[in-house]
């Protein structure tokens, strides 16, 4: 393939993407209400700096955001977000939080936010290593004649149990430190 051939789909590629990250069409950043969309940011939690994408995609089109009103919006919005409750929802979730909540609400939600993240990466870990010694098992019952391949899988499988172990361990104390913090956020 020439250099011509394969250079032409990439940069219509490129192109697409960058259109694609784009926050706003030009249709949106002319009909937009700017504080209702910055209250719709700020209730799903996007940070301030996020006015900064729409400046950006309505600067594409030769329009101005009105910052002033998204900000406006968004210090509402934020306040739905940055809750203790949606903090424990998020975290339980596996939810990527922005570190977007303003200094006053932000030990309300992330106090919660990450006991239940912690419950949640411990909870995943020991899932994967459940998935990866099921696998070894069943590739154990597949090989015919390899003994040495056989052993070393049961190998495998008997270091995973540790880290399993460790991991159910881990799960049960990051449980219990979200419940002796969070009881009535967690709801057990």
């Amino acid at each position: 393939m020439n250099k011509t051939t394969w250079s032409v789909p990439l940069f219509v590629g490129v192109v697409l993407a960058l259109n694609a990250c784009a926050t706003l069409s030009e249709e949106e950043c002319v009909t937009s209400d700017w504080r209702r969309l910055g209250e719709t940011d700020g209730a799903s939690g996007k940070p301030i700096s996020f006015v900064a994408e729409h400046q950006a995609a309505c600067s594409k089109h030769g329009i101005t955001p009105d910052a002033a009103a998204w900000r406006a919006g968004w210090d509402g919005g934020i306040t739905t977000f940055c809750t203790p409750a949606n903090g424990a929802r998020l975290g339980a979730e596996g939810g990527y939080y922005a570190d977007s909540c303003p200094l006053g609400l932000k030990n309300g939600f992330e106090a919660p936010y990450y006991a239940n993240k912690k419950v949640y990466d411990a909870r995943q870990r020991r899932d994967q290593l459940r998935s990866r010694i099921d696998v070894l098992r069943y590739e154990i019952d597949e090989i015919r004649d390899d003994d040495e391949e056989r052993r070393e899988k049961r190998r495998e499988i008997e270091r995973l149990r540790d880290d399993l172990w460790d991991a159910e361990d881990d799960l049960r104390v990051q449980e219990d430190l979200r419940y002796e913090r969070f009881a009535d956020l967690v709801g057990r």
